[in-house]
């Protein structure tokens, strides 16, 4: 049996005591699945699923979130991190109420936010096209096990063979579960993990080390949009005040933040979340 074939029955056998649940898993609906992949971005599965369930309750439609403001939308957000994620997906929305998934398909980059993984993974789960969906956690996977530096051609080139006779969605969720549980970044779980006797163990040292979020833009951006979904238009000065941040470090955030549309300047005084 070849190397490709060992990785495919490999995983295939490891996924049937390993599969995690939940409930869009079974879906074909694009919206469920869009949704979630815009949650899931840089968020953990589990807690991405929570704020799915949320989202999903509230939302069950494209129209119904076109038809929200920002700041429902927003509100609904907190605690996930890169509003501006929530913001694109309230255009998507907006999008997809006037036209349908299917009128756009294959081309789902169109839609603002979508790259090149959510487009393949909407072409796997929705349309069950034979692709496979590379994320980090994909690349990663791939990367180690064959010893490939660069493996997005070597995907490309094999994924025919690999998604032969199986549901493309079931072997991307078994990538999914297997680069969570096993495969991750740090510490991989070598000792019980089933490729290992084959495994190039090819680890590459990106020496990429994570920006501190405490004091961050990030983080006073978060705080910004959380202070205004919980207070209503303010003034900045004000806004300065509560959240003890220097006008220096804030007035450029807040610049952004209305550039992007994320919020609203009134007079140069008062700051509110956009309608």
């Amino acid at each position: 049996m070849n190397k490709t074939k060992i990785f495919k029955y490999k995983l295939l056998e490891w996924s049937k005591k390993n599969t995690r649940k939940y409930s869009w898993r079974n879906s074909n609906d694009p919206w469920k699945i869009l949704l979630l992949e815009i949650i899931a971005q840089q968020t953990q599965l589990d807690r991405a699923n929570i704020y799915y369930e949320k989202f999903i309750k509230r939302f069950p439609t494209p129209k119904e979130m076109s038809k929200a403001t920002k700041k429902e939308i927003l509100s609904l957000w907190s605690g996930l991190g890169y509003n501006s994620r929530a913001l694109r997906l309230h255009e998507t929305s907006k999008i997809l109420s006037k036209k349908s998934f299917n009128s756009i398909y294959p081309n789902f980059e169109v839609l603002p936010g979508v790259g090149k993984y959510t487009k393949n993974a909407l072409l796997s789960f929705a349309y069950k096209d034979k692709v496979i969906a590379q994320d980090t956690n994909v690349v990663r996977i791939f990367s180690r096990f064959f010893g490939i530096k660069n493996p997005e051609s070597f995907i490309k080139k094999n994924e025919k063979f690999i998604l032969k006779n199986i549901d493309s969605r079931k072997f991307n969720q078994i990538l999914m579960d297997f680069g969570s549980k096993i495969c991750i970044s740090k510490n991989p779980q070598c000792e019980s993990c089933v490729l290992e006797p084959n495994c190039k163990k090819f680890f590459q040292d990106t020496k990429y080390i994570q920006p501190a979020f405490k004091g961050s833009n990030r983080e006073i951006r978060g705080k910004i949009i959380k202070y205004l979904i919980n207070n209503g238009n303010v003034e900045i000065s004000t806004l300065m005040e509560k959240l003890e941040i220097e006008d220096s470090k804030i007035n450029p955030i807040i610049k952004k933040l209305s550039d992007e549309g994320m919020v609203n300047i009134k007079n140069k005084k008062l700051i509110e979340i956009s309608s």
